[in-house]
């Protein structure tokens, strides 16, 4: 009985640990979301569109026309100068720079990001938003479609 208790514990030994080893990771760049800093915190997901990811290999993605493809996009609510944080669903990278700006009618605005933290445009009306994501990993840059309220 003893040899079946051993040749048991070493089976199962043995498959539990083949089961570490098969672990399948997912080296994409990360999803996005922005969360706002409320009493009723809300998330909304940005859209990755131009990517060159290199973790385990490269991931490319090229959009030539980012601003259609933020018009496309769910339009996201927010309140005039609403505190925002940026949250990333994965981060297995090391960020070196985030960067953010919104165009309206064709004029460009930078948007000061503090951190993983920033806030919406002071005037109300529909804006584009495009975040940067510069990491040790490679670069992506995000887009939605963003109402001030």
């Amino acid at each position: 009985m003893r040899l079946f208790t051993k040749l048991g514990i070493i089976v199962f030994s043995t498959l539990l640990l083949t089961a570490c080893f098969g672990e399948n990771y997912d080296f994409t760049p990360p999803d996005v979301t922005l969360m706002n800093n409320t009493e009723y915190p809300d998330t909304e997901e940005l859209t990755a569109v131009n990517i060159e990811w290199d973790l385990d290999k490269l991931y490319t993605k090229k959009t030539d026309d980012i601003l259609s493809v933020a018009r496309d996009q769910k339009t996201l609510v927010y309140h005039k100068g609403q505190e925002m944080r940026v949250v990333f669903v994965t981060q297995d990278f090391a960020i070196r720079k985030l960067s953010a700006y919104v165009t309206k009618n064709g004029i460009k605005t930078e948007i000061k990001v503090d951190g993983e933290v920033f806030n919406m445009p002071n005037e109300k009306g529909e804006y584009i938003m495009v975040l940067h994501l510069l990491a040790d990993s490679g670069t992506v840059e995000y887009v939605g479609n963003v109402l001030i309220e």
